[in-house]
Formats: structure tokens, C-alpha cells, sequence
């Protein structure tokens, strides 16, 4: 066995990459970004990855055991470093959530590279649980998402109707906007999942 299959950032590097094999783009950009670098920094955690391009794939490394400089380097919470996945960079990079240094070009093909190459987590569930609990899992977290939904909204009717009221000040439409639209996103993310996991388990009877 190679040793590296024993470090802890080993499933991370193997998950990435199984991404990117599945996806074509992912695998272009691993191929134009061979030998750059991109250290990943999660505030309020000891967590700090390096990825590397290299052959057409990604080495996931502890940037803290590198005295070489990366190539770019992005810092922040690791709820941002998820939404920088799939929402807009220069927005977070504008407001603050995300810190960018070095080569915002680098920086900007690695992020669209772990965004196509980024996995089914309920397939990864079914490889590891078996397709019965993932898809018990599967039902849970699009009760939870339907949940969320009509908490946010109770939520943002009696938040508005408190601070009309009482505070004489409302948070913006488009804070509101973006917060439902997101909760909208993970409840239609969920159903996709659900009908994978039903498809996969009739695939499997």
C-alpha cells in the first residue's frame, strides 16, 4: 500500500479526484492548472489544505508542511468556503466572507474545477452505506430541507413584522432574496438526490 493512502487527507484527495475523472471539464482544468498550487485556509479550525494539479489530477496535501508559496491562497469560514462553490466569488471576496491573495486567475480555475468535480453526496452515501440508508438519509434531509423552507419563511414574516413594529428598521430585499432563494436551492437539491437514489435502488432489484 502507497503511505500516502494512509494520511488523513487522503479521502479528500480520493474523493476530488474520482470528480474529476467523472467530469470533463474538471479534468481540463486539473490538466491547465498542472503544477499550480491553491492552499485553502478554514477559520476557527487547524484545518488548511494545499491543492496541487498534478497529471491531470489533484494531490490534497497539509499546506502547513510546505514552506513553498502557493500560487493563490483563499481563507474564510467553512460555510463560505461551501457557498463559494456555488455562488458568486467577487461577491464574497467584496463583502469579506473570502480572503484572496496571489493569482486571482489560479484561484478562480481551481474553485470552477471543485465546483464540476464536486460529488453526489448521496451517491458516495450508497457506496459506503448501501442504498437502503442512503436513501432512509436521503427522505431525512428532504424533510429537513422542507422543514428549513417553511421555518425561513415564518422566520422572515415575524422577523419583519417585529422590527416594523418594534425596531423601525428591516433587513434589505436582497438579504431576504438570497437566503430563500438558497433554501430553495438545497429543497430542489435534495429532491434530484431522492430520485437518484430511487433510480439507483430500482437499478439494484
Amino acid at each position: 500500500m502507497n503511505p500516502r493512502d494512509l494520511t488523513p487527507l487522503w479521502p479528500i484527495e480520493q474523493l476530488i479526484n474520482r470528480g474529476v475523472g467523472l467530469s470533463s471539464t474538471a479534468g481540463a482544468l486539473a490538466l491547465a492548472l498542472g503544477g499550480q498550487t491553491l492552499d485553502i485556509n478554514f477559520d476557527g479550525t487547524p484545518l488548511a489544505l494545499r491543492l496541487t494539479a498534478q497529471d491531470g489530477q489533484v494531490r490534497v496535501t497539509d499546506s502547513a508542511a510546505d514552506d513553498s508559496p502557493p500560487d493563490a491562497a483563499l481563507a474564510g469560514t467553512p460555510l463560505a468556503m461551501l457557498r463559494l462553490l456555488g455562488g458568486d466569488p467577487e461577491a464574497l471576496i467584496r463583502d469579506g466572507d473570502i480572503r484572496l491573495t496571489g493569482n486571482d486567475e489560479v484561484a478562480n480555475r481551481f474553485r470552477d474545477l471543485l465546483h464540476h468535480a464536486r460529488p453526489d453526496l448521496e451517491e458516495e452515501l450508497s457506496r459506503v452505506l448501501g442504498d437502503p440508508l442512503a436513501h432512509q438519509l436521503g427522505n431525512f434531509a428532504r424533510e429537513f430541507a422542507a422543514w428549513s423552507q417553511r421555518t425561513a419563511a415564518s422566520l422572515a414574516r415575524s422577523t419583519g413584522e417585529f422590527l416594523t413594529e418594534e425596531q423601525r428598521s428591516l433587513p434589505t430585499r436582497v438579504e431576504v432574496d438570497e437566503f430563500c432563494a438558497a433554501v430553495d436551492r438545497i429543497s430542489n437539491d435534495v429532491e434530484r438526490a431522492a430520485a437518484r437514489l430511487a433510480r439507483l435502488r430500482d437499478r439494484i432489484s
